[in-house]
């Protein structure tokens, strides 16, 4: 991990009101739940969980598309949490975004130039020429060549794969120090995958961003980041170095997720694998205690009443579970 902290995110909460109609009253949605990490700069982690776990909340509260409800976020030693306007355009300027759609996140009546030098315009930066030159610099260190036969097609003229190396090149152009890629390989062909993800880690190394890669694909964690962070139902339920966690999960709902990895070898097809029943629960009513207690194989009394500490079990190893805190 980085020496030098990016980020103190501390007791981060992001909850939405969800209203039923003009009688009922309303109910709150726990999407992101008493959060608590630190990235270092230059630093990749993965985040990795379920569908409705609360990633691209936690990823997109980050970057300040939502208002947090509650607790901190300090960016380079600064407190962003409640800032607005143009209090924080400076912030909007050191971060950017890779969408997991890449033809939903395009505007279709622009130009991949134009895609590309609205942010320099935006943050005025550079004249015209400079800003040219910028987006062809930009197309270059994302290997879409020759720049000219690209640069003044419309989206719908490329293909997925080369769409996203676009929404790269987006995301990049500013020069942020800090980058959240939401699912960016999910909706690509297997084939081009691969070169994505190898893409985004060579610029992210190249440049020193920090950057947060959500998933819910274990297998590619680990060659994008140095940590990994496991989420289930808006809480942070362990986070470890990539190698450690691949190879010794603690956390029953980790141990699931390296069990769910697809395995090449068509003999061990036959081992039945181990994985918990039922589903994530509702972040509307999640149950008491542990949010994992209902789909535990070593679940404790205690584990139904009281939510679990962090628990350090390795020096940057920490899991939210009773099973350790007990030890």
């Amino acid at each position: 991990m980085a020496d030098e902290k990016l980020f103190l995110v501390k007791d981060l909460s992001k909850w939405f009101t969800v209203r039923r109609g003009l009688l009922a009253p309303p109910l709150t949605l726990r999407a992101v739940d008493n959060v608590n990490f630190e990235l270092g700069k230059g630093e990749a982690i993965s985040l990795v969980g379920e569908s409705g776990s609360g990633k691209t909340t936690l990823g997109k509260t980050l970057l300040r598309l939502y208002d947090p409800t509650s607790g901190q976020i300090i960016f380079k030693g600064r407190d962003i949490t409640r800032l607005n306007g143009k209090d924080l355009l400076w912030y909007k300027r050191e971060t950017g975004l890779v969408q997991q759609d890449p033809y939903g996140a395009m505007p279709s009546f622009m130009t991949i130039f134009r895609i590309l030098e609205e942010p320099l315009i935006i943050h005025k930066v550079g004249s015209k020429e400079e800003r040219r030159e910028m987006v062809f610099r930009a197309l270059e260190e994302v290997r879409l060549t020759p720049v000219e036969d690209f640069a003044f097609k419309y989206p719908h003229m490329l293909s997925g794969g080369q769409l996203q190396r676009v929404a790269i090149a987006r995301a990049l152009i500013l020069r942020p120090s800090f980058v959240v890629a939401d699912e960016p390989v999910s909706m690509l062909d297997a084939s081009v995958r691969v070169e994505v993800l190898t893409l985004m880690r060579e610029l992210q190394e190249k440049r020193g961003i920090s950057f947060v890669y959500i998933t819910h694909d274990l297998s590619t964690t680990r060659y994008f980041s140095e940590r990994i962070f496991i989420m289930y139902a808006g809480h942070l339920v362990e986070q470890s170095p990539s190698h450690v966690l691949v190879r010794e999960p603690l956390h029953p709902y980790s141990q699931a997720l390296i069990n769910a990895i697809p395995d090449p070898d068509p003999e061990n097809r036959k081992r039945l694998r181990k994985v918990p029943p039922g589903e994530p629960p509702s972040l509307i009513s999640p149950p008491p205690g542990c949010r994992f207690h209902p789909r535990c194989p070593y679940v404790m009394d205690v584990c139904r009443s009281e939510e679990p500490p962090n628990v350090e079990v390795k020096p940057g190893h920490v899991v939210k579970c009773w099973l350790y805190a007990k030890n």
